[in-house]
């Protein structure tokens, strides 16, 4: 996995291609600065911030309808501020933003298909995880369909592969909660697929290694619905180590994701009789923790108390 500087949408934040004028100056910094206040946790004040640019972005918009290089800025702001205002659990507001974002990206690609058809998929999968949050399950498969059939619409390339990787992922996802099991196991098995391939290439960046893990996790807990544990356990040995690898390379906070894939590959195994064999894993997961903490002391503390709890459990 390559490493990559996050964005907070799939495809980034979008600017103003042109010589600025003062308030698409000002616009550009409100961003930049939401960008960075998101990155470090400030969620509230990169609230604010969004919706200050918004407002400009609004204004601009109205003062020059024909101009649709307004639109296309003010699509990324409202995409960019969903996730945001989803950070903070105000579902609602979210969707009315992505919901805005995503129908002005649709009114774009008539003018530049090549252009926006990507941003307009990308908004499709987030407009489905908000459905997702809220409840609307049927909603949500419907945007994550929509997403995944425009970004195998388009010429390949990596970022379009990354894409469609996500939307399937997310489609997998939704189709879960929906109940759709076997349509699930589906998808999550060809998102799974596409992140394992653009990782044989070096092509996916640690950005998305979270899904990839999220994504065999689905599809581990769909084959042990179907009670084949040797698949579950197999597909949730893939999570476990990406996990590791974020927890080593990213931020010790992937310590939470990591005890309860542990764990969760343990119950596998357990359950396909083999149950020393989740208990030696947990025990040689928990070393590796246990060297990171002494190499930064208190840094690695609260992942090694997770994947100790966990391991008290598989012993007792």
């Amino acid at each position: 996995m390559e490493p990559d500087r996050p964005t907070i949408g799939g495809y980034g934040m979008t600017q103003f291609q042109r010589g600025y004028s003062a308030q698409e100056e000002e616009i550009s910094q409100l961003m930049g600065e939401a960008l960075e206040l998101f990155r470090s946790g400030s969620l509230d004040r990169a609230r604010r911030k969004g919706e200050q640019a918004i407002t400009l972005c609004r204004d601009l918009a109205a003062a020059e309808p024909d101009d649709p290089q307004h639109r296309r800025v003010l699509a990324s702001l409202l995409y960019n501020h969903a996730v945001i205002l989803n950070g903070m659990d105000r579902r609602s507001a979210a969707l009315a933003a992505i919901q805005e974002a995503s129908r002005l990206y649709e009114e774009l690609v008539a003018i530049d298909p090549a252009a926006f058809e990507p941003l307009y998929a990308d908004a499709q999968t987030r407009l489905g995880a908000t459905y997702t949050g809220l409840g609307r399950t049927e909603d949500a498969v419907a945007c994550h369909r929509r997403a995944v059939t425009t970004f195998l619409s388009l010429p390949p390339d990596v970022a379009v592969e990354r894409g469609v990787a996500r939307a399937m992922s997310l489609l997998a996802s939704s189709l879960e909660v929906d109940d759709r099991p076997d349509e699930a196991m589906a998808a999550a098995g060809d998102a799974l697929r596409r992140f394992a391939d653009l990782d044989a290439r070096d092509q996916l960046p640690l950005e998305s290694a979270g899904l990839y893990a999220l994504t065999a996790r689905t599809l581990a807990r769909l084959y042990a619905r179907g009670a084949d544990y040797e698949a579950a356990a197999g597909t949730s040995a893939v999570a476990v180590s990406v996990y590791q690898l974020l927890l080593e390379q990213v931020s010790p906070e992937w310590g939470d994701q990591l005890a309860a894939a542990v764990g969760e590959r343990a119950t596998y195994l357990s359950a396909a009789g083999r149950p020393e064999e989740g208990l030696d894993q947990a025990r040689d997961v928990l070393r590796v923790v246990r060297t990171l903490d002494e190499q930064k002391p208190d840094t690695y503390l609260i992942a090694f108390t997770r994947l100790a709890a966990v391991v008290a459990t598989l012993e007792a």
